[in-house]
């Protein structure tokens, strides 16, 4: 039995080998982007929240003072 016979390496096998490396570098890359898609959603909701928070205490402060002088 010739099993350990190999066949020659043709061009078809380096095509594989480019194409499967450049879909997992696209893959990597949109993973990437959702990733920062992700972030850029969450850093704006933060800031939302932030920006309401420093709102009601500001209005809190108002009425403090309100209530203090009057």
């Amino acid at each position: 039995m010739d099993d350990d016979l190999q066949r020659p390496v043709r061009s078809s096998d380096f095509l594989v080998v480019i194409t499967g490396f450049a879909l997992n570098l696209i893959s990597a890359f949109e993973a990437l982007a959702e990733d920062l898609h992700n972030m850029s959603i969450y850093n704006s909701q933060q800031k939302s929240q932030e920006a309401k928070v420093w709102q009601k205490f500001s209005q809190d402060l108002e009425t403090i003072k309100e209530n203090k002088d009057g």
